[in-house]
């Protein structure tokens, strides 16, 4: 904190759980619309409970090794510019 207070840098008190920085609901939304795209009658399958676990697990690693990671870097910039631009108050978010 020393080093930061004698280099010029501001630092913000945020909470390390401030559901702003909270990814999880954004991880989820963007599964939910990759899978839709890429296995859109997924919802639709049948058959022995272990065949059907086995082929949700293989559309969800692919979807989200696709572009999640991507799009949630891109996403979390979004959103600690918004945290910094209210001085730690409410966003959009």
């Amino acid at each position: 904190m020393r080093w930061c207070s004698s280099n010029g840098v501001t630092l913000k008190e945020i909470t390390p759980y401030s559901p702003d920085l909270n990814l999880i609901e954004q991880s989820w939304s963007l599964m939910k619309a990759i899978l839709h795209k890429y296995y859109p009658k997924a919802f639709l399958m049948k058959g022995p409970k272990n065949e059907i676990r086995k082929a949700m697990e293989v559309a969800v690693t692919f979807c989200w090794e696709l572009q999640i990671f991507d799009s949630l870097t891109e996403f979390i910039v979004h959103r600690i510019e918004a945290i910094i631009e209210v001085d730690g108050w409410y966003t959009k978010y």
